[in-house]
Parts: C-alpha cells; sequence; structure tokens
C-alpha cells in the first residue's frame, strides 16, 4: 500500500490528506495543533501533534519509510522550508512542498523539493481553462508541452466519420477512445460506453472524446472545432 505524509493541515493539507485517505493511501497526518489533529484523526491511518520542522520527528514518526511526503505549510514560510528540508534529508521518500507565490517556489525548488505546488494558480487555471474552453472537461499534463485531455464531442466534428476529419494529419491529434450514453440504458442510468475508435467512427453530441497531443494542437483543434 502506498504511503503519505501530509504535513500541515489547513485547508489545503486537510484536503489532500482526506482524499488519499479515501483512495486507500495509508495516510499520516501531522500538525502543530492538536485540535486540528483530533478532527482528522479518525479519516486517516495515522493523526499525530508535533513539530515536524525537525529531522529526528520525522524519522521517530516513520517518514523515512513513506514514497511521498506533502509539506502543505502555506502561511509559516520559515516552517514549510524548515520541514521540506528535514524531508529531504530522510533520503527515502519524494518531497512535494507546497508555495503561494512564484518566489517561494523558486526558493523550494532550489532547496531540492522534488516538486512544487501552487494551489491557488492552479486552481485559478483550471476555472479559466474551464470558463474559455466550454469543451474541455479534464486535462492531464503527460510530458512536457503534451496533454491527455477529455472533451466534449464540439460541433466541428459531430456527423463527420473519423477518415474525413483526419485529426493527426490536420491537427497532429491522437483520438484514444470516444466516450458516449450505452446503447439502450434508460434515461438517468448513469450508463456509459467507451469505445476504441475506427476510421468509420462518427462522433455524436454528447460524445467525449479522449485526446492525446501537443498543448497547442489541442488549442487550435477547440478553436476551430467549437
Amino acid at each position: 500500500m502506498q504511503k503519505v505524509a501530509v504535513i500541515g493541515l489547513g485547508r489545503f493539507g486537510m484536503a489532500l490528506a482526506e482524499n488519499l485517505a479515501k483512495e486507500g493511501i495509508e495516510v499520516i497526518a501531522i500538525d502543530y495543533d492538536v485540535e486540528i489533529v483530533n478532527e482528522v484523526k479518525d479519516r486517516v491511518a495515522l493523526a499525530v501533534q508535533a513539530d515536524a520542522t525537525d529531522l529526528e520527528t520525522q524519522r521517530s514518526l516513520g517518514l523515512g519509510k513513506v514514497d511521498t511526503v506533502v509539506v502543505a505549510i502555506g502561511e509559516n514560510f520559515e516552517a514549510c522550508q524548515l520541514a521540506m528540508l528535514a524531508a529531504r534529508d530522510l533520503d527515502g521518500p519524494r518531497v512535494i512542498a507546497r508555495a503561494n507565490d512564484r518566489v517561494k517556489e523558486t526558493i523550494l525548488r532550489r532547496l531540492g523539493a522534488d516538486e512544487v505546488l501552487l494551489p491557488e494558480e492552479q486552481a485559478a487555471l483550471k476555472l479559466s481553462q474551464r470558463l474559455a474552453k466550454p469543451s474541455l472537461l479534464e486535462a492531464v499534463e503527460i510530458g512536457n508541452e503534451h496533454s491527455f485531455v477529455q472533451v466534449k464531442a464540439p460541433p466541428g466534428v459531430r456527423g463527420k466519420t473519423l477518415m474525413e476529419l483526419q485529426l493527426r494529419k490536420n491537427f497532429g491529434l491522437n483520438l484514444v477512445a470516444i466516450r458516449n450514453a450505452a446503447v439502450g440504458a434508460g434515461p438517468g442510468s448513469g450508463a456509459e460506453n467507451i469505445s476504441i475508435p475506427g476510421p468509420d467512427t462518427v462522433p455524436q453530441e454528447g460524445d467525449v472524446l479522449m485526446l492525446v497531443g501537443k498543448d497547442r494542437d489541442i488549442d487550435r483543434f477547440l478553436r476551430e472545432m467549437e
């Protein structure tokens, strides 16, 4: 079972710890405030009141044996740096740290964080994408400038075969699969069907296209087809 330690149980850290636990991950949740620790103790594998800015404290809590340490301290940047440096010196887990702005992100990266999260900026980016591109349901980065996306079939592709659309030739995109309402399913059943498309496949309204390609090609496809 995957093990993750979350240091700092503010709104972000608390939500992260609880959602990881719901996904079946063994979570060690740590905060200096005992009331916050008591609030989450029944929803994670282990909740501990401790000052996790100290290396020996982290070792005593078993953080050297977890897969990932997430330093989610938001307001006290000095404590965030100390906890991140201590976690880095454990020599075992991957270390992810939270930053509130780009300056702090740069500092944490230079101090050795494997990854730095900017929750507010990422939430704003997702909202802007959703408002600017109504067809875009989900986007997952899979490498430098490439993403896997799920988009509602835009008007420009409906009623045409994939042979006619030539997505790879015209947009540089690969259509991996199509999700649509299951044939014969009753209204409100929630049933759906995922199919591997062929050249004669015709996307319809309500279909969800699963696409892989460069970010700029995905943007161009959505602009031209919506």
